[in-house]
Formats: C-alpha cells, sequence, structure tokens
C-alpha cells in the first residue's frame, strides 16, 4: 500500500490592503475636543433659523398693526375737528382770492427830475416894437397935391429912437432847455381791470370742487361693532 505523497500547503487569498484616507474631524470652538457633528443636526439647524425669523416677522407685524389701530382710532376720534380745520383753511384762501381780485392799488408817485424840452414854438400876434436906434427908411411915396393933382418921389428920412412901430409877428421860434419837474402823481390801479381778474377766477373755481368733497365729509365715524 502506497502513502499518496504530502500535500502543499495551499496559500489563501489574501486581500489587497486598501488605502487610509484621512477624514476631518470637526473641533469645537476655543477647545481641542473633535465634534462629530450628526447627519440630523444639519437638518435641525436651519429649522431653529427659520422658526426664529418666522416669530420675529410675527412680532413686528403685530407692532406695526397695533401703531395703525391706534393712529386709526386717534383719526376717527379728531377726524370732526379735522375737517372743521381743512374746511376753514379752504375758505380763508378762498376769501384770499376773492379779495385780491377786487383789490386797488392806491399809491403816490413823487417824481422830481429834470426834463430836456426842445420844440419850435409858432408865434403870430401883433405887438408894438419901440426903436433902440434912428432907423432910415428910403421908400418910393405918393404926394397928393389936392385939386393940382399927386407926384411921385422916393422919400429918405430918419426914425428916431425911441420911436414906437405896432407891428405883427410871424415866425417860428426854436425852445430848447431843461425844466425842472417836481410833482406828487396819485394812482389808483384796478388789478381785476387789468388782467387779473381772470386769473382770480380760475384758481377759485380750481378751488371749489376741494371744498364741496370736504363739506360732504362726515362730522363723526360710528363704529359699528
Amino acid at each position: 500500500m502506497s502513502t499518496p505523497p504530502p500535500t502543499q500547503p495551499t496559500e489563501s487569498a489574501q486581500p489587497a490592503p486598501q488605502a487610509i484616507v484621512p477624514q476631518a474631524v470637526a473641533v469645537l470652538p476655543g477647545t481641542s475636543v473633535p465634534y462629530h457633528e450628526h447627519p440630523a443636526q444639519r437638518r435641525i439647524f436651519p429649522r431653529r433659523v427659520w422658526e426664529a425669523l418666522k416669530s420675529i416677522s410675527l412680532f413686528v407685524s403685530m407692532i406695526i398693526n397695533l401703531v395703525l389701530i391706534i393712529v386709526v382710532v386717534i383719526l376717527i376720534n379728531q377726524v370732526g375737528a379735522i375737517k372743521m380745520t381743512i374746511a376753514s383753511i379752504l375758505g380763508q384762501l378762498d376769501s384770499s382770492f376773492q379779495g385780491l381780485g377786487a383789490a386797488t392799488i392806491v399809491d403816490t408817485i413823487k417824481i422830481d427830475q429834470q426834463v430836456p424840452v426842445r420844440f419850435d414854438l409858432p408865434l403870430s400876434q401883433d405887438t408894438t416894437v419901440v426903436t433902440q436906434a434912428p432907423v432910415p427908411i428910403n421908400a418910393y411915396a405918393t404926394f397928393s397935391l389936392g385939386q393940382f393933382g399927386s407926384i411921385n418921389g422916393n422919400v429918405s428920412l430918419a426914425l428916431p429912437a425911441g420911436t414906437s412901430l405896432p407891428v405883427h409877428l410871424e415866425l417860428n421860434v426854436p425852445v430848447s432847455n431843461t425844466i425842472q419837474v417836481a410833482f406828487d402823481q396819485p394812482i389808483s390801479i384796478p388789478l381785476a381791470a387789468k388782467g387779473l381778474g381772470p386769473v382770480v377766477a380760475q384758481l377759485r373755481s380750481a378751488l371749489g370742487p376741494i371744498i364741496g368733497v370736504v363739506e360732504q365729509l362726515p362730522d363723526a365715524f360710528v363704529i359699528i361693532p
């Protein structure tokens, strides 16, 4: 009986070693203790932030609504006084426009200045002049001899100084001078007649509908529960 040959021990297959990849480890702030964050915590943190923001927004909304309610209550209680104030202001404004249209500017203007005067003065009149020196006269004359007829001839004579002669003046006298003008000139200007009347009418017509709306407002509001 033959013995079987000794069997060679077989080497079992060993798995290949795997490379070790270092993992990042979170550390608590201010310490060296490692902190391992659970995945569920990543979902809880945004939810907490959202809840906090929602609470803050609700609180701010409540504050704003409360302030608005207080303002509305104050306005409701003061609506009569507000209406009277607005109506009084609009009435005074309308009266001012009406008075502006009926206003008249009355004043006195003081005038004091030098005024140049230049013109030709036509002169036509009878007057008497007096000679200042002897005036020689040479003239053609006719001498009457009565029943014996008449003769013609030249006359030469001299009028003595101081002789009065009636004359007729017909001439243009040029005048050029400067005169002093000083007086008080009263003025009276009605604004409506000088173009302001239509403007005032347009302003009052634009203000009329606003006055009507204010007059139709109630004196008080009644809150019906």
